[in-house]
């Protein structure tokens, strides 16, 4: 495969060196002589050398890059390097070593030889006075390890070491790929079907989503397209594998049907990559994905299955870079996003191998017959193989039997195009088969329940926990079935080629198109309805623990919400129940509420809540405690969203009918006064925003107690009301109060308390109290580092924070030197146009004019109001 390297060439090295050996000697540096090196030996130089400074560069940044690397090569002279600003007992340089060390990198090591007479480097910049002593330790402890590959006392010999060292490695090392974070075969994120029975692998497709892009520094996009059932997630998933197999540092799977799928994904890539943004929104944390992979994506692969909107996709596409993306779609629209790679059903001889390969039969002239009837269409074709192979059928006698089904309702034409004739009773047939060949019925019934949920994929434990709760039980079962029959289903149905195993085999899939016939089957003889409800039950059980829990099971709860969207969908066409109805309207609402605790998925959130809302006051009516539920969590995620006027609306209504239905004093009207409360506040109504929060914060009090979560919440939020009206000297009373409680109460680094922290901090600085307020920002920053790690949202908003004390104190190098680490953390964690970076953009180009660097700063950008 194209860019995939090998052991002769193509690696990744990462090259470590203090500033005294870059910037010596003059003509050519030591660095210098390294790097061409190792150019000259057809690999890859990665380094730190796009920051502006050693100690500007985030350790975590410096850890993964080190860690997507091949091979590991210090250049250690006597000065000890800029020390970790999280952790200072290590530099820079001591901190790549142990990152290689602990990632498993082949490590090469190279010490300055400080017996010799002249080495070309002055004395003045040999000389460590800080570290000195470190440094030492540090040779002593590399010495020690046996990895020094040779001493050096001029570039000239460095770079012959250097050379020599790696044509060597091929005889001793053979390269294995490394996942960005170390310490794996690759970071592997999504449900990748595994190789089907009887795969036609279909060389030239493959060939064409391997063709290498316009250049090196432009991405690779494939948009493979086709009507559904000829194979194309089959093809990228064949890709996809062997990217698996050699040892690509990405490969990531992700359901493209809707925005909630797409974001689902990207946010667990960002979480494979260790992108703090997948905590603070999805739509950021996709983007960081994009930048990522534009920035550092060799040997990367994102596959964007069953894609429906290009519009959805396009701004997660990384528009430069060395990473591959892959489309697939049945909307021929898609091939605006990238080169088209069309996918047709088979050919006539790749139909007759397939044909043969499964079924074992040598009747060419009946396979052709077969193929014909079928369209050639690989879907159609595979079911058809599994059941002569199983009931060891000939052509004609199968031609019979698909002649006999009764399926003229079935696979009528949609806008994706006419399927073949024959199509869905090639999968009836096939189901008949399955259900003939078991005798419990539970293939069947597993047949049902995935028919009904995500086409995605569903959990392997999602099906055995329907067999446990009697879900998948029949007239005269047991009620509750053990795993190993639900396995033993499972199985036979792959054989069959009814459903395929991910990778892993932690999940299975339907294709859509069998999905289809099944639904349309079961609605044919009105049974659908009994098996979404069935499906509707199950959700509901799985959502009770979550509520608790869904901190810890973030990718349960985004997969619970797909499955529920997916059983809304395929109810549509059930009759109108109203305990159907009403189960899935909960579940829905649960969905909300959930994708609003996650934080990071507000457009999914409010897509799912507008037209709930709107079906619950058709269907329960405008007070019903469901309805008023949604609109209070629809406000929630109108303001989250920016859409501040349209969230104030809702908590108005919501306010309104709760203190009428439920009182004053309930917990969910405090909690709706307060989330008004907070809205007035961004939009700059203070007044009336410190008043709702005065009688919210007395009633909490009054009715929870002074010390709970709930009312130390509303007692922060009027103090930043307070602070919003320039009434600062009481807000920094109440800051300084709940932080206190907060410490005593939640511990010293709960997130809550942390937030309190940087607020009061903000505090004193707007009251002048600049020596304090450097004093918070210091501790919290430290603080966040260490629990939420340093590229989180929240401690970068702490790190731009004290650069703006720094500067209000008069330390403008300092608050310089900040605002540029912030900014190029921002930039590449949240993106180069988040509101965040921005603001820090317009924060370093002002304080590089109150130091007199003109030339050097940004013209400050208008904010967002």
């Amino acid at each position: 495969m194209a860019g995939s390297g090998g052991s002769r060439g193509g690696w990744r090295v990462f090259l470590s060196h203090t500033s005294e050996l870059q910037e010596f000697p003059r003509d050519k540096s030591y660095v210098a002589e390294v790097k061409g090196a190792v150019s000259a030996a057809g690999h890859v130089i990665v380094d730190m050398a796009d920051f502006p400074a050693a100690d500007q560069a985030a350790a975590q940044l410096c850890a993964e890059r080190v860690r997507g690397c091949d091979v590991y090569v210090g250049v250690l002279g006597t000065r000890y390097g800029s020390p970790v600003r999280d952790r200072p007992e290590v530099s820079y340089t001591e901190l790549e070593f142990d990152t290689a060390t602990e990632a498993g990198l082949v490590r090469l090591v190279f010490l300055l030889d400080t017996d010799a007479a002249d080495v070309g480097i002055p004395l003045s910049a040999l000389i460590d006075r800080e570290y000195g002593a470190r440094q030492d330790g540090f040779r002593r402890r590399v010495q020690d390890s046996g990895l020094v590959t040779g001493t050096f006392a001029s570039p000239a010999a460095l770079g012959r070491l250097v050379e020599r060292s790696l044509q060597e490695l091929p005889g001793t090392w053979r390269r294995t790929g490394r996942g960005i974070q170390g310490g794996q075969a690759a970071v592997v994120v999504g449900e990748i079907p595994q190789e089907p029975l009887g795969f036609q692998p279909r060389a030239e497709l493959l060939a064409g989503l391997d063709v290498p892009g316009p250049g090196s520094r432009v991405a690779v996009v494939r948009a493979v397209t086709g009507m559904r059932g000829v194979g194309k997630s089959q093809v990228a998933a064949a890709y996809a594998r062997s990217c698996i197999d050699q040892g690509w540092r990405l490969v990531a799977w992700i359901n493209a049907e809707d925005v909630g799928g797409i974001f689902a994904g990207l946010a667990a890539v960002a979480a494979g990559l260790r992108i703090e943004a997948a905590e603070g929104s999805a739509e950021a944390a996709g983007l960081a994905v994009r930048h990522r992979l534009e920035i550092d994506g060799d040997r990367c692969l994102l596959v964007f299955d069953n894609a429906t909107d290009p519009a959805a996709l396009q701004r997660f596409i990384p528009a430069t870079g060395m990473a591959r993306v892959i489309i697939t779609s049945n909307q021929w629209s898609m091939t605006t996003l990238g080169t088209g790679v069309p996918v047709d059903v088979f050919s006539e001889p790749e139909a007759l191998a397939f044909l043969a390969e499964r079924t074992a039969l040598p009747d060419v002239e009946g396979a052709r017959t077969v193929a014909v009837e079928l369209g050639y269409l690989p879907l159609a074709l595979a079911q058809a193989a599994a059941v002569i192979a199983d009931q060891h059928l000939g052509y004609g006698t199968y031609l019979d039997r698909l002649g006999g089904m009764q399926v003229s309702e079935l696979l009528r034409p949609v806008e994706a195009g006419q399927y073949p004739r024959g199509v869905a009773a090639a999968v009836l047939l096939s189901l008949d088969g399955a259900r003939t060949s078991d005798d419990t019925g539970l293939c069947m019934a597993v047949m049902e329940l995935l028919a009904v949920l995500s086409p995605a994929g569903v959990r392997r434990a999602l099906v055995h926990a329907a067999a446990d709760q009697g879900v998948l039980a029949r007239d005269g079962q047991a009620d509750a079935l053990s795993a190993e029959a639900v396995d033993r289903a499972l199985a036979r149905l792959a054989r069959a080629s009814l459903l395929t195993f991910s990778v892993d085999g932690s999940s299975v899939s339907v294709h859509r198109l069998v999905m289809r016939v099944i639904r349309e089957h079961l609605a044919a003889e009105n049974s659908l309805m009994a098996v979404c409800a069935a499906a509707a039950r199950l959700l509901d059980g799985l959502t009770q623990p979550l509520n608790q829990t869904w901190h810890q099971n973030r990718a349960a709860v985004r997969d619970l919400v797909e499955q529920i969207m997916a059983l809304h969908e395929s109810s549509a066409r059930c009759p109108a129940d109203s305990g159907l109805v009403g189960r899935i309207l909960r579940l829905k609402g649960w969905a909300v509420w959930s994708l609003n605790r996650l934080g990071d998925s507000v457009t999914q959130s409010i897509q799912i809540a507008e037209p709930l809302l709107a079906e619950q006051e058709h269907v329960l009516g405008a007070d019903h405690p469901d309805t008023l539920a949604t609109r209070h969590h629809l406000a929630n995620a109108y303001r989250a969203a920016g859409r501040t006027a349209e969230a104030i609306t809702l908590h108005e209504q919501t306010l309104a009918a709760r203190e009428r239905m439920l009182g004053a004093d309930h917990p969910h009207t405090l909690a709706t006064r307060n989330n008004l409360a907070n809205a007035y506040r961004t939009a700059g109504r203070t007044a009336e925003a410190i008043t709702l929060h005065e009688r919210t914060l007395a009633a909490r009090e009054r009715v929870l107690g002074v010390g709970h979560a709930d009312t130390l919440s509303a007692r922060n939020n009027l103090a930043l009301s307070f602070r919003a009206a320039g009434r600062t000297a009481r807000a920094i009373t109440l800051f300084e109060q709940t932080l206190e409680d907060r410490q005593r109460v939640l511990g010293a680094d709960h997130q809550d308390t942390l937030a309190t922290r940087n607020d009061l901090a903000n505090a004193y600085r707007d009251a002048g109290r600049t020596a304090e307020a450097i004093t918070l920002h210091e501790q919290t920053l430290a603080d966040r580092e260490r629990v939420l790690g340093a590229d989180h949202p929240y401690t970068l908003a702490t790190r731009n924070n004290l650069a703006l004390a720094y500067r209000d104190a008069g330390r403008t190098a300092e608050a310089i030197t900040l605002l540029e680490r912030t900014l190029a953390d921002r930039e590449r964690v949240l993106g180069v146009g988040h509101a965040d970076t921005v603001s820090t953009r317009h924060n370093l180009a002002l304080a590089c004019r109150d130091a007199g660097r003109t030339a050097e700063a940004i013209e400050p950008q208008p904010l967002d109001p």
